[in-house]
């Protein structure tokens, strides 16, 4: 069947109109929403103790998916192990007083006690919440302070207990899985994070010597890149790592998931477009619309798909770009890597954009949609970046009007400008906020913490540039770029 655009544009309004695309989105993930390419699926196998990546890769997302009974069924049929899986959450970026310190506790605890003990106390109480395990505990939970020195004085104790614990739950048939996430959040400075978190790592390694309990950390890249990997049992650890990172196909796949389980008549057009161009490829289980395991969701498939929304040119010319690659390549970072609350949010803006502008466009969403979803996008991006790293978006702000690329020398020239007394005054300005070791580096040492947060980059004659996610909202200027706003 053939629809309108303004069918398809109604269709599309509808279907995206509650997308995740912002760090502050609280919704449950459902079957519907959870789309599994290979390393997502491989982060959520028991064995993997480690899992690493960007802001808004879907770290939180996988740790809120894992906590649905619902969505851990789905997955039972590619996933097996989750079947009989028991989940608690260890720490995350909402409040749980009875399961994880607050940032305020942690900081308090960790002047008088070492951070494992902690930790130790996190699991203690985690274990002690579970029908099979809760008469088995030597101690009786009070406040943290006091549960915290309880482990403290009796680690003997505490590891019978453990022991117990694990014995108790294999004769349930239960595992027990204790998920760590927002750790970049756990208490008030860097340096407090950090021990925290090489602490945390050793319990995880402890404890996967248990066959009914294990644990899961979901982590910052820059975050895991500081952290010292030097204890018995790293090496475990780190061969059970998985980088999540999203190709081209994946990030499209995801949103075509999105849209073919909108809900009423949205999800049927958008589901009929999908169809003509990709027959087959959609089976639907307990009432959600998922993609069959057999079909191959590759780009030039996807990309037909796609182009019948958006016509296949971001202009009159191919020159301009196609928007299948466009839209992608235009959110990326300097490491290539674009992640899906990006590009969720440029397509929900792009779509909005769509049916308020242009009803009368050729395509359902227009050129002119996209580069406008794209550059809020952008600007959300920033607004992630001035919560979570002010210090680099201040950074960042002094290059406004600069042309790239450019001599790292005019850039410095900027920054000595704008912080005439170098890192250290960014360090008063934003007090627990930098890095541990800051305030002692150069102009050099920052240009290469930022390169590693995929802000910036050294090009191969040692000039310093910016990819467009970064460069347009910051107002930077590139010979045959996108202009920034104005």
């Amino acid at each position: 069947m053939r629809f309108s655009v303004p069918e398809l544009q109604e269709a599309l309004m509808t279907a995206t109109e509650d997308l995740p695309i912002a760090a502050e989105c609280d919704d449950l993930p459902t079957p519907a929403r959870v789309f599994m390419p290979a390393s997502q699926r491989r982060a959520l196998r028991l064995h993997t103790l480690l899992v690493t990546g960007a802001r808004g890769v879907g770290k939180t997302f996988l740790t809120r998916a894992l906590e649905q009974e619902s969505v851990r069924s789905m997955l039972k049929e590619e996933l097996p192990e989750l079947a009989s899986v028991r989940v608690i959450i260890g720490h995350t970026d909402k409040e749980k007083p009875g399961s994880y310190p607050d940032p305020e506790q942690f900081s308090s605890l960790l002047t008088r006690y070492d951070a494992l003990d902690i930790w130790r106390a996190v699991w203690w109480r985690a274990l002690a919440a579970q029908p099979e395990a809760a008469l088995l505990c030597p101690f009786v939970s009070r406040s943290w302070e006091e549960d915290v020195a309880a482990v403290a004085q009796a680690p003997e104790a505490a590891d019978r207990f453990f022991a117990e614990a694990n014995r108790a739950l294999a004769a349930a048939g239960t595992r027990l899985l204790v998920l760590f996430d927002a750790l970049d959040r756990a208490a008030e400075t860097w340096e407090e994070r950090d021990t925290l978190t090489a602490a945390l790592l050793r319990t995880i390694v402890q404890f996967s010597g248990c066959s009914h309990i294990t644990g899961k950390i979901f982590l910052r890249e820059d975050h895991c890149s500081r952290l010292s990997f030097s204890f018995p049992g790293a090496s475990r650890l780190l061969s059970t790592q998985v980088r999540l990172s999203w190709t081209r196909a994946e990030l499209h796949g995801l949103f075509w998931q999105c849209l073919c389980n909108a809900v009423n008549g949205a999800g049927e057009v958008l589901r009929d477009v999908f169809a003509q161009r990709l027959p087959g490829a959609l089976v639907q289980k307990d009432g959600c619309w998922l993609f069959d395991r057999t079909v191959e969701l590759d780009d030039d498939r996807l990309r037909r798909a796609f182009h019948a929304l958006t016509g296949p040119s971001m202009g009159k010319h191919n020159r301009r770009g196609v928007p299948y690659i466009w839209t992608v390549g235009h959110l990326a970072d300097t490491r290539q890597q674009t992640t899906p609350r990006s590009f969720l949010a440029a397509l929900r803006h792009a779509c909005v954009d769509a049916r308020e502008q242009h009803p009368d466009a050729e395509f359902a969403i227009p050129p002119e949609s996209i580069a406008a979803g794209v550059r809020v996008a952008m600007k959300n991006r920033v607004k992630e970046m001035q919560k979570d790293l002010p210090w680099a978006e201040d950074l960042l702000r002094c290059l406004d009007g600069v042309m790239l690329p450019c001599s790292f020398t005019e850039v410095q020239t900027l920054w000595h400008g704008r912080f005439p007394q170098g890192p250290e005054e960014l360090v008063i300005r934003y007090p627990g906020q930098t890095p541990p070791d800051f305030a002692s580096q150069r102009w050099q040492d920052v240009r290469e913490l930022l390169e590693r947060q995929g802000f910036c980059m050294t090009l191969h004659d040692g000039r310093f540039n910016m990819p467009d996610i970064y460069r347009i909202p910051f107002r930077l200027g590139r010979r045959g770029g996108v202009k920034p706003a104005a």
